[in-house]
This record gives C-alpha cells, sequence and structure tokens, in this order.
C-alpha cells in the first residue's frame, strides 16, 4: 500500500520528563478502521495516552478490513522497528498466531486492544498477547438479554448481525440467544448486511412474517436500519437495542425509540494497551488480569450525562 493510501496520525512526546533514558519509545496502533466514529474514540484515547506518557504513537489501519490487510499492517510496524503494537483485534487468535510470534521474535511487545476471552478474568500464561483491553461479548449479550427479560419480554427476539464473520459480534449474538432460549423465550438470528437499506428491508420483512416479534437487537453496526424499520412497519411497541454510542442511538433513547445501548467504553479500548505496552516496556510489568471496559448500559437514566462526555470526544 502506498504512502499516500495510509492514513495516520503521529503523537509527539510532549513531557520528555515522563521517559528519561528512554524518551524513544515508539508504539504502533493497529486499528480495524479510520479514526473517525466508533474507532475515532479509540484513536483520542491512545493519542491522549501517548500525550500524557511522553510516547510516540502511531495509529494505522487497512483500507478494507479483512485478516490479511491487517495482518500486513502489523508487519508494516514490525518492520518500522515499534517498541510495542497494539492491535484492534477483530478475528479469533489464530488469524494473528504467526505475525504475534514474528513480533517477540522481533523484541516488540504485542498487545490487544480487543475483548478477552469470554468469562476469563486471569490472563493465560500462555496468551499471545502480553494483555487484551476491551469488553466481555458473552457477557454483554447476557446483559442485553437480562435487561430485556426484565422489560418484561416474553415474546419473540430477533437478534441482527450485520458482520457475520467478525468474532465480536458473534459473541454477542449467540450469548444473547442462549440466554433467553434458557429462559424461555423465542429468539432468533438473523444475518444481514452493513447496509441499512438493506438492513431495514430484512427487518421490515421479518417483523411482517413473525408478528409476535417483542424486540430486536442490532449487534454489529449502527441502529438506523432498525429504527427505520420500526417506522415503517408502525412497531411503535417494538423494543429496540443495540450496540455502542452513536448520535443516532443516544437521539433514539432520549425520544423513546430505542430502549438502550450496550457501551464498551472504547475510549479506555484506546487509553489502556498504550499504557499497558509503556510499562511493560519501561517497567516489565505484565497485568495479570484482563482489563474489562464493559459491558455497561446506556440507557434513559444517563442518556444525558453520556451525550456531555460524548460531545467532550470520551465516550
Amino acid at each position: 500500500m502506498s504512502a499516500t493510501a495510509l492514513a495516520m496520525f503521529v503523537v509527539s512526546a510532549s513531557n520528555s520528563g515522563v521517559i528519561a533514558a528512554q524518551d524513544d519509545i515508539s508504539i504502533y496502533f493497529v486499528g480495524c478502521a479510520a479514526p473517525t466514529g466508533f474507532h475515532g474514540y479509540l484513536a483520542r484515547g491512545a493519542e491522549e495516552a501517548g500525550d500524557n506518557l511522553g510516547v510516540k504513537v502511531t495509529y494505522i489501519y487497512p483500507d478494507k478490513l479483512t485478516i490479511p490487510n491487517q495482518v500486513q499492517k502489523i508487519e508494516e510496524a514490525i518492520a518500522a522497528q515499534a517498541d510495542g503494537i497494539a492491535l484492534c483485534a477483530f478475528a479469533r487468535d489464530v488469524a494473528y498466531e504467526e505475525v504475534a510470534a514474528r513480533a517477540k521474535e522481533a523484541g516488540i511487545a504485542f498487545g490487544s486492544a480487543a475483548a478477552p476471552p469470554a468469562g476469563s478474568q486471569v490472563r493465560d500464561p500462555k496468551d499471545i498477547f502480553l494483555f487484551r483491553t476491551g469488553s466481555d461479548e458473552r457477557a454483554a449479550g447476557a446483559l442485553t438479554a437480562q435487561t430485556l427479560i426484565k422489560m418484561g419480554v416474553t415474546g419473540n427476539v430477533v437478534v441482527g448481525d450485520q458482520q457475520p464473520g467478525d468474532a465480536t459480534c458473534r459473541d454477542r449474538a449467540e450469548s444473547q440467544i442462549e440466554f433467553l432460549k434458557a429462559a424461555g423465550i423465542k429468539a432468533e438470528f438473523l444475518e444481514l448486511t452493513m447496509d441499512p437499506g438493506q438492513q431495514s428491508e430484512a427487518i421490515f420483512n421479518y417483523l411482517r412474517r413473525n408478528p409476535d416479534t417483542q424486540a430486536a437487537t442490532s449487534v454489529c453496526d449502527v441502529i438506523d436500519g432498525f429504527l427505520s424499520a420500526k417506522a415503517d412497519s408502525g412497531r411503535d411497541d417494538l423494543i429496540l437495542t443495540g450496540y455502542d454510542i452513536v448520535a443516532q442511538s443516544l437521539k433514539a433513547i432520549k425520544d423513546g425509540r430505542q430502549a438502550f445501548t450496550i457501551d464498551q467504553q472504547q475510549f479506555w479500548r484506546g487509553y489502556m494497551p498504550v499504557l499497558l505496552l509503556t510499562h511493560y516496556i519501561k517497567y516489565g510489568l505484565i497485568e495479570g488480569n484482563y482489563f474489562l471496559t464493559g459491558p455497561t448500559i446506556v440507557d434513559a437514566s444517563n442518556v444525558d450525562q453520556v451525550s456531555t462526555l460524548v460531545e467532550q470526544g470520551y465516550r
């Protein structure tokens, strides 16, 4: 990929006194996407950590998110002789095993800015990553199901996944469905695309075929298509839930069209990897447990507070 095709930002050390003799620490953050929208908060977190710690942070990402393209970016960071690499991992560990081994051979600290294994707390000494910083996605799916049950949902729930190849989103969907079924509630998986119009059409048709549907969850994209389907079908009673904080969700939660969204506090997913890499490089420190940034719920009770933090670039 040419240099012009690569977008990056560099955070220069602004406080050289923090690092003393090791003021040339270079950390590469290999993102999943451009530093805008959701991923902008990860990038902002990494940037602020670099500024606070006095280390150089370089954010790079593939033009199109595929495993080969992302591995290529990791190799680019290795070739640049980074001291540490933080990865926005989106695939199963097996996809990164070889490149992780190459980073280790090169003496480069390698950590994950993504969800730890579901249900895990203490780090496995054999983990290919020094640390994992993210939300427990299976816990997030269970939390969604629990909250719907508390809201009185007893009928069908449809769980739509816009990126079935994303391991994170699949964990969310499968966990929610399993939890609901264990409670005696019908729940179905619906494969969708990333196109909001196609999402809306698919959900609209699903609701027409399944009029007993009481709730719908978007697990891997913004809520827009679900909101459109709810409006077009005249189903004002349909409970909508989603993931992550975007302007559309905050507005929909405020006006009642969406019940809640699951927040993984992605600013931390950017900030903590830079902190943990820096402390490992400087002091040899390895966190004994995985750093969970979520799941948490944003609903009518706290949406105003969260909206303020969103405006400030932290949520």
